[in-house]
């Protein structure tokens, strides 16, 4: 079968435990996703290989053949589909370094480059992007913040405004206290010793 120009390919096989053998091919129409089942059982030795087809304009919505891409081949792989599909090259480049490139953006900019497509808004909705946004415009961080950043989120911090900071760093640090009063088991009362001796018909304690 004529495929017309192949945009890109890549083989691999699929992480422990499975076994299986997957093909990923870019066409100038389509992104293809073959899968050679590998089994040590004699009835699944001769099945053929399955194939899912997605067209170029429908794939950026197709999340579930995404999630297979990224399983298989990795995020970076995913990402450079992304862009090959979008014809964005900026989404190709890595993702540490699309981050290094955003934190320099002004908040509005990083806003427009997240809704290009849907590998560059996960780059701009990242903690570590965020986190690095929130360097630039803070000197100091407190170890409060950083640790209400890594339940909430970076980008959720940079967003509050500083009274609301304080109420969810103290209300964090009371759930805190009261998981830790819940956690350490109540002390037993000690009782003092009693000493009991005889002298001479008398009773001392």
């Amino acid at each position: 079968m004529n495929l017309g120009t192949i945009l890109f390919e890549k083989t691999g096989q699929a992480p422990s435990p499975s076994k299986d053998f997957h093909q990923l091919l870019i066409t100038e129409k389509q992104v293809i996703l073959r899968t050679w089942r590998i089994s040590v059982r004699k009835d699944q030795r001769y099945i053929p290989p399955s194939q899912r087809k997605v067209p170029l304009e429908e794939f950026d919505e197709d999340t579930l053949f995404q999630t297979d891409i990224s399983r298989i081949f990795g995020e970076d792989t995913l990402r450079l589909v992304h862009g090959i599909v979008c014809k964005d090259w900026l989404a190709r480049l890595p993702k540490n370094i699309l981050i290094q490139m955003a934190s320099f953006l002004d908040l509005v900019d990083v806003a427009r480059l997240g809704s290009v497509c849907r590998s560059l808004h996960k780059v701009c909705s990242s903690d570590e992007l965020w986190e690095k946004i929130f360097l630039t415009h803070c000197d100091t961080i407190s170890e409060e913040t950083r640790a209400l950043a890594q339940e909430v989120g970076w980008k959720k911090v940079f967003f509050t405004n500083k009274l609301q900071l304080q109420v969810q760093m103290r209300r964090r640090k009371e759930r805190h206290s009261a998981e830790l009063r819940r956690k350490t088991p109540p002390q037993e009362e000690k009782l003092p010793l009693t000493f009991v001796t005889q002298t001479n018909g008398n009773h001392v304690q």
